[in-house]
């Protein structure tokens, strides 16, 4: 759902885009992995020159991560927990560390933790999420985004755990949503 490339051909109606257009797209089932694609004009933004094409196929996730921290309005110097360091927590991580918050990561596997960390952000393992995190802020997070995907109810269950009173959780990824009722 994520993509770039150039404007070969356009189809009729098509606006402010002409062949040679170097572009990015979005949008699941059109901006797909193969050699030629067809996106609808909404799903495409022009790319400038100082921009290459691989960094460029980031631009939905980036986009994604971008709109998860807009919903979750974390202001600077403000807790931010991120439950899932894929590539998608892990762009939302460095966003909320760019905009000056404290950053906090929480995986279930090693390696991820530890990308993590190597990028200079505070992460754990899932299992020591709670109490590690809890430990460095025992009010709690003013907000924690869910970047998991997973059909389990569990990064909602430890988001609970780890938001403040009155704090904010913004699910980006598709996690399972069977809400505890008191957290």
């Amino acid at each position: 759902y994520s993509t770039s490339g150039v404007i070969v051909e356009c189809g009729e109606g098509l606006r402010s885009f002409q062949v040679g257009d170097r572009v990015a797209c979005a949008g699941s089932g059109y901006a797909v992995h193969a050699e030629y694609v067809m996106v609808p004009q909404n799903l495409l933004v022009k790319l400038p020159d100082n921009v290459d094409d691989e960094s460029a196929a980031f631009t939905t996730l980036g986009a994604i991560a971008l709109q998860g921290l807009r919903l979750a309005q974390p202001q600077l110097g403000e807790r931010v927990a991120v439950i899932g360091l894929g590539l998608l927590g892990l762009l939302t991580v460095q966003m909320a560390r760019a905009a000056g918050c404290l950053v906090f990561g929480i995986d279930t596997d090693d390696q991820r933790v530890a990308l993590a960390r190597s990028m200079g952000i505070t992460a754990v393992q899932r299992r020591s999420a709670e109490e590690a995190g809890l430990g460095l802020y025992p009010a709690g997070f003013d907000c924690v985004l869910i970047c998991a995907d997973t059909k389990s109810s569990d990064p909602v269950e430890l988001a609970g755990a780890l938001t403040r009173e009155k704090g904010s959780v913004v699910a980006v990824g598709a996690v399972g949503m069977d809400i505890p009722r008191r957290p």
